[in-house]
């Protein structure tokens, strides 16, 4: 009576045994052989594209902290009737002109490290995964949940600590001095030399 216990226990684990390994065994569903990223979060809330805007924004303030002596300077020429404001006017209009170049410059050097990074991103996750590309959400008419990667990519691109070089400077570059202008130095010092004689 205990052998046929003994066998009903030893067939219903090797049945338990085996229904386990069909489980294991069962195909699981294909990854998707591409991954799809949302340029727009990646943009707004990696490490270094939240960077890059503070950069700008930060630029811009200090661009106007400079304006603002030159421009009150200006408007109290205004006031006062000044012949000099016409002077003042042609300074402020040549420094914001400056300005106004040396921060597109600017914008166009974060929006390239930026992009550099995320196609180092992009490139690294596709070889890491066996991917055939990673594509942008805008430009895909459907595709799975499964194969959004903006998360991973983000963490890969948060890995590393954004770097844009050093800040660019609003000071005027001096004015070329034409061949022909006389040193002040040197002419004062001449002066005082034919005075002595």
């Amino acid at each position: 009576m205990n052998k046929p216990i003994v066998s009903a226990v030893v067939i219903a684990a090797l049945l338990a045994l085996l229904g386990g390994c069909r489980e294991e065994k069962q195909p699981q569903p294909p990854k998707p052989p591409f991954g799809v990223v949302q340029l727009t979060k990646l943009y707004q809330d990696s490490r270094i594209g939240k960077a890059g805007f503070e950069r700008l924004s930060g630029l811009e303030n200090k661009a106007k902290e400079e304006l603002t002596p030159f421009i009150e300077k200006l408007e109290k020429a205004h006031a006062d009737k000044s012949d000099e404001a016409e002077r003042l006017e042609r300074d402020l209009q040549e420094r914001v002109t400056y300005m106004q170049d040396v921060m597109r410059r600017e914008q166009e050097h974060v929006t390239n490290v930026l992009q550099t990074a995320l196609q180092n991103a992009f490139d690294a996750y596709s070889k890491e995964h066996g991917l055939f590309g990673v594509f942008s959400a805008d430009t895909m008419l459907s595709s799975s949940p499964e194969a959004d990667v903006t998360a991973q990519i983000q963490a890969m691109i948060d890995a590393k600590e954004p770097d844009f070089g050093p800040l660019p400077s609003f000071k005027l570059p001096p004015l070329p001095v034409p061949p022909n202008a006389v040193n002040e130095e040197k002419a004062g010092g001449q002066g005082e030399k034919t005075g002595a004689q």
